[in-house]
């Protein structure tokens, strides 16, 4: 499995640095990894194979072969182990007292409302998409609840246009994600193609 770190984060860090908070980020980014491990564990618990993992900003993604052959129970159960590993730090960040653990417990649970977010290519969205597919709707469903994504990342950015200049992260954050939902949109037709030639391959 290759592990590598998303070219976005390079000028992010940049950022985080010009404006003091590397320090911040620092405790985000190993939030992240665990996060991360979160999704490998429940991966490797449900059988699925894990090809990479990309962090990105706001988590990772694990880059799944054939994933959406799998079952939904199991991609459900990998969406939900990163929410899990986050509330379990969460967890003994509560109980336990050390420097620091009240910037901890923030971080935690931001991320955990953000992952549980019903868009994609978040874990929330990766769940919804899952409950909602029947048998040979996956793809119909699929680009419902990107439109979905699309639609309520626009809304939210506009939101947080009315807070500038400290909302700048925030809207970098929500256009790196709907970037994802537009290509993902795009490409859309020519995964189900992919995924239909990996059907026959497989009977």
């Amino acid at each position: 499995m290759k592990f590598r770190l998303h070219p976005v984060l390079l000028p992010f860090f940049l950022f985080l640095i010009m404006t003091g908070s590397i320090s911040i980020y620092a405790l985000i980014f190993i939030s992240l990894l665990i996060h991360e491990m979160g999704h490998l564990i429940a991966a490797y618990v449900t059988g699925m194979r894990v090809r990479s993992c990309v962090i990105m900003p706001y988590g990772g993604e694990l880059i799944i072969s054939n994933r959406q052959l799998e079952p939904k129970k199991k991609r459900i159960i990998v969406a939900l182990g990163g929410p899990l590993a986050t509330g379990l730090l969460l967890a003994l960040a509560t109980w336990i007292e050390f420097p620091g653990d009240d910037q901890v417990i923030r971080i935690q649970v931001a991320l955990l409302v953000l992952n549980l977010l019903p868009i994609l290519p978040l874990d929330g969205g990766q769940v919804i998409c899952a409950l909602l597919e029947t048998d040979g709707s996956e793809y119909r469903t699929r680009a419902l609840v990107l439109v979905h994504s699309m639609l309520f990342i626009a809304a939210a950015i506009l939101l947080l246009i009315c807070g500038l200049p400290k909302t700048i992260p925030y809207i970098l954050l929500a256009l790196f994600l709907l970037i994802q939902n537009i290509t993902a949109f795009r490409f859309r037709k020519y995964e189900k193609a992919y995924t239909e030639i990996k059907l026959k391959q497989l009977t």
